[in-house]
């Protein structure tokens, strides 16, 4: 090239053809470095938030066992759950627990509920009632643990119905550990589908396809095919890393990570994969490369524009570029300084434009991590209301008494089952704790008062058990236990009680003592029939013979009638007696209790309707239907009768009412005799007593003396109770237990 040629170009063109070269380089730089750069920005902004959904996965998993750990802890600590479980009572534990499984499984998505013997034997499937009895210590390795322990472990774990979100916790019954309890939640498309709708993500969770293979098996999935390559699984699978991939998923281009699943042990049991769309990051590259080019452009453009008028403006462009640092100094940093050269001035402004760039790229980098920060805090606040209205929604529906005591004896919280128990608002007793006192009963009062302040005072846990009156005067028997609570000086601030109604314990108490009674009666009864027996026979015998050798004239023959009359009198009473030992069978099935009331007053009216006798009846509508035997409940409502007809002097009047408790129907029998004492009150149920059938020389009719209609009432799984009220009134009430709202089916025992 002629450099001649050069010296006799204009000075405009000596800067426009450099200028021209350098600005066309410039905006092609800024283009590719802008663009690589954002580019770079988004994808690892996408990595991440991939990493966050993955993040999102293992705490939803780790929530979902935690709640199941707390169920599970909760169940476990109930002492009525814990005595039917030691005693291995599957109908009790049935009873406390089944409608609150069916409430969690229905609201939380609970799908097992477990109960456990040693080692690791099934006793009690809620969620599946007919399947128990088999042995999993082979398997399931979480309830070996549990009891080895003696603390909560909870995880991921294999069971019989697949894997699940497990928490196994030790049940302890008079400090010995008697099994455990199991919580689980699915970990199928349920969760998975949860899972979508909160993080706008599909997932497929992958195991292996059997044991000693390296492929991969869709155990549940959001989608109806995964993406994920059998190398990338088993590269997770066994090494724990994650791992990141793009792939096309219906026409749509997407972002995958794949990331190990661990069980209880941290053993990694599969591996999930989750995916996104791309098709946002996409586009905003797309635009990022549009406003890209156009900067080019319009940089490249401008800096043309500026070498033309260099020559005149040279000085002008040191004031400009002395301006543009005062209104970067002044904070204005979304200003660019033209680039029209690369003298002294274009390097400054030019590198006055770079670290523009660069802080902006800073500041969006900063904007964006606050954006994330934003949405991270916003969702764990979001998951901390949910798990305290999960918590508040337990303790008011929990069928426990929850409450607060301040370290001042001021009452704060009570839940809404102290309602239920007492018949008191949680309102009306918060306050001094001497309100509460007000329905303790006062044979109890003044001991519980003085230990509860001392646990207050010294910082002990309290355990006791009392009666309370109900607002309408019965007594419910209570037991209360709390633990203290202690600021950062070990001072007391507050107690955290429970207290559980254990009325319905107290009564199956009664009714085992009343059990064992009929049962030493019954030994009794066979034991006397049996000595009675064999000389009876003898003796009747010989009489008999002796009776037929014996002329009429003889006066001999006279006394061997009056043996022969007393051992036939004997022979009787021993088969009454043999009535008494007889096992009584009860077919059970759905009756109306008022309907076999009114039939029973009808017939023993129509028997005693020559006699100065009066039956008076009063029937509560609101009995439903009971599982009784009707027609054997019949005989004992007519002997109770009959029997009150004679103590009564065959004359008088009855009262019989029928009334509907909380969880028994009462039949109540009322009449008024000439003299009673308390020892007759106390052998009421004996043999042989007043209203015998011997005494209505009826031997040929069914025997149904009161020891036997006591036998046939606790058949019934009721209780009979006899009393005396003022004036020698007698009353005899039957209580009957209620059935639940289905009809009961025939059943005989």
């Amino acid at each position: 090239m002629n450099l001649n040629c050069m010296h006799n170009i204009s000075l405009k063109w000596k800067l426009v053809i450099p200028f021209l070269f350098l600005a066309a380089m410039g905006a092609a730089s800024l283009f590719l470095v802008s663009y690589r750069f954002q580019a770079n920005l988004i994808d690892i902004n996408e990595a991440k938030r991939l990493e966050n959904q993955y993040q999102y996965f293992l705490n939803d998993i780790d929530f979902k066992k935690n709640l199941a750990m707390s169920l599970a802890c909760m169940v476990a600590q109930n002492p009525d759950v814990a005595r039917a479980f030691a005693k291995r009572d599957r109908t009790r534990l049935i009873e406390l627990l089944y409608p609150a499984y069916q409430m969690l499984n229905k609201d939380f998505g609970v799908k097992q509920f477990h109960f456990h013997t040693p080692p690791a034997t099934s006793f009690l499937r809620l969620h599946a009632l007919d399947q128990y009895g088999e042995n999993m210590e082979a398997y399931r390795h979480t309830i070996s643990k549990a009891r080895e322990t003696g603390g909560g472990v909870g995880g991921i774990e294999m069971g019989v119905f697949g894997f699940g979100i497990r928490s196994v916790v030790p049940v302890f019954y008079e400090g010995k550990q008697v099994g455990t309890v199991e919580c689980g939640l699915s970990l199928e498309e349920g969760l998975l589908k949860e899972f979508k709708e909160n993080y706008d993500a599909d997932l497929i969770l992958y195991v292996k396809e059997a044991s000693g293979s390296s492929r991969p098996k869709v155990f549940a999935s959001t989608i109806d095919k995964g993406l994920l390559r059998p190398e990338l699984f088993s590269r997770s699978f066994a090494s724990g890393d994650i791992l990141f991939d793009t792939s096309k998923l219906g026409g749509r281009n997407v972002a995958i990570i794949a990331g190990p699943v661990r069980d209880f042990s941290s053993r990694i049991v599969g591996v999930v994969e989750i995916i996104i769309d791309r098709g946002p990051t996409l586009a905003l590259l797309k635009r990022y490369e549009a406003i890209a080019a156009v900067i080019g452009l319009i940089g490249l453009v401008l800096s043309i524009s500026f070498v033309w008028v260099i020559s005149v403006l040279f000085t002008k462009r040191i004031a400009n570029v002395v301006k543009a640092t005062e209104e970067i100094a002044a904070g204005h940093r979304d200003i660019r300084i033209a680039v029209k050269g690369t003298d002294e001035l274009g390097v400054m402004a030019h590198a006055i434009n770079r670290m523009l760039a660069s802080l902006e790229a800073s500041r969006r980098t900063v904007k964006d991590y606050a954006e994330n920060l934003e949405l991270m805090v916003e969702d764990r606040t979001r998951s901390l209301m949910e798990s305290e209205e999960t918590y508040r929604t337990l303790v008011e529906n929990v069928p426990l008494i929850v409450y607060t005591v301040m370290a001042d004896e001021t009452t704060i919280f009570l839940n809404t089952s102290v309602e239920k128990m007492i018949g008191v608002s949680p309102q009306q007793l918060t306050g001094h704790h001497e309100l509460w006192a007000e329905y303790i009963h006062p044979k109890d009062r003044n001991r519980v008062v003085t230990r509860f302040n001392r646990c207050l005072r010294e910082g002990i846990a309290l355990h006791d058990e009392y009666r309370m009156v109900h607002k309408d005067g019965h007594v419910v028997y209570a037991v209360d236990h709390a633990v203290p609570v202690f600021d950062d000086h070990h001072e007391v601030v507050r107690l955290d009680g429970i207290i559980a109604d254990v009325t319905a314990h107290k009564e199956l108490q009664e009714k085992i003592v009343q059990a064992e009674e009929l049962e030493t009666l019954g030994q009794v009864s066979v034991r006397l029939a049996h000595e009675i027996r064999n000389p009876l026979t003898g003796i009747g015998g010989l009489a008999r013979l002796l009776l037929k050798t014996f002329e009429t004239s003889d006066s001999r023959r006279k006394k061997c009638r009056f043996i022969v009359e007393q051992v036939e009198k004997l022979e009787k009473l021993l088969k009454i007696m043999t009535s008494y030992i007889e096992p009584k069978s009860v077919c059970m099935a759905p009756c109306g209790l008022n309907r076999i009331v009114s039939k029973a007053i009808e017939i023993v009216k129509d028997e005693f309707r020559d006699k100065a006798f009066f039956v008076k009846s009063d029937m509560d509508e609101r009995i439903d239907m009971l599982s009784l035997d009707c027609n054997l409940f019949e005989k004992v409502l007519i002997s109770l009768m009959e029997n009150a007809f004679y103590r009564m002097g065959e004359e008088g009047e009855l009262e019989v009412t029928t009334e509907k408790n909380s969880s028994y129907a009462t039949v109540t029998l009322s009449y008024r005799v000439p003299f009673i004492s308390d020892d007759d009150i106390e052998h009421f149920f004996y043999p042989f007593m007043m209203g015998h059938p011997l005494a209505r020389d009826v031997p040929e009719k069914d025997i149904m003396d009161v020891p036997i209609c006591k036998v046939i009432i606790h058949k019934h799984g009721g209780i009979i109770n006899v009393s005396k009220q003022d004036h020698n009134l007698i009353r005899i009430s039957i209580s009957l237990p209620l059935e639940p709202d289905s009809p009961p089916l025939v059943e005989c025992t």
